[in-house]
């Protein structure tokens, strides 16, 4: 009986080591290295950011499928008063106007209608947001990232929204506060998806998506020129941080290094 006993413990522990090994998972290093050599304080940033971004585009990807089923459905759409009021109800959302789909419009004013619509509702590429949060937070160490989780010095405009900017006594604006990273990243992306400034970037994701391709962190970093005073000086550093300081697998960047620091 012993002799049994001592055999079953064997084959336990040699299950649990081959269910170990299979699980492990391997990475390719040319998806996980960067160019340019991280700290430890920076890879600490992009995995505990990281995950705030994906589930930010999670939600506008989520919206945006459902208003792509409408948009191939046109009679349901409209004579489906709760449908209609879906659609005017995100329009609304994305300042367009809160009665832009109504019961008598044709194919065409629809077709017009859900192509100004799904010019705002998409996502903005992980790596634009993870770069723009790296420069405007410095790699979330601002003052205000730390104390109010706003990565990407978003402005507010009513007493108590936030915090005033740092050595002005009588401010116009405050530095929103927000309850999380999540929260951030998601106005951070409205804020994109709504700001005249940020048209052109817009117009650059639509042209992709015409040649049916996704949106691409370099190719839209070009419509950011109005968000720094810096101008084209922002697009190249932009860029740069893209090219230079995330990996090309940003989900096995930051999988590996949240499995590397468990084990």
């Amino acid at each position: 009986m012993k002799y049994y006993s001592i055999l079953f413990s064997i084959v336990v522990l040699f299950s649990l080591f081959s269910c170990n090994n299979s699980t492990k998972k391997d990475y390719a290093e040319e998806d996980i290295k960067t160019i340019k050599p991280l700290t430890d304080n920076h890879i600490d940033f992009i995995t505990k950011f990281y995950p705030g971004v994906v589930e930010a585009n999670h939600e506008v990807n989520e919206l945006r499928d459902q208003v792509l089923e409408y948009r191939d459905n046109y009679p349901d759409a409209i004579e489906s008063s709760r449908k209609r009021n879906k659609l005017n109800k995100i329009a609304d959302k994305y300042r367009l106007t809160d009665s832009l789909f109504t019961k008598k419009m044709t194919q065409d004013e629809f077709s017009i209608g859900m192509g100004k619509l799904l010019g705002r509702l998409d996502i903005i590429p992980d790596k634009l947001v993870m770069a723009q949060a790296i420069i405007e937070s410095g790699w979330g160490t601002s003052k205000y990232a730390l104390s109010i989780n706003n990565y990407f010095g978003i402005h507010c405009y009513k007493p108590g929204c936030g915090e005033p900017p740092s050595e002005v006594e009588n401010p116009t604006f405050w530095v929103k506060s927000f309850s999380s990273i999540e929260d951030c990243v998601e106005e951070y992306i409205w804020n994109l998806n709504v700001g005249h400034a940020y048209e052109d970037l817009r117009n650059s994701r639509m042209n992709l998506r015409k040649e049916n391709k996704v949106p691409d962190a370099l190719v839209m970093a070009k419509g950011l020129g109005r968000y720094s005073e810096k101008g084209n000086e922002y697009i190249t550093l932009v860029r740069s941080i893209i090219n230079n300081y995330l990996p090309k697998d940003l989900d096995a960047f930051v999988d590996y290094h949240q499995n590397k620091s468990t084990s």
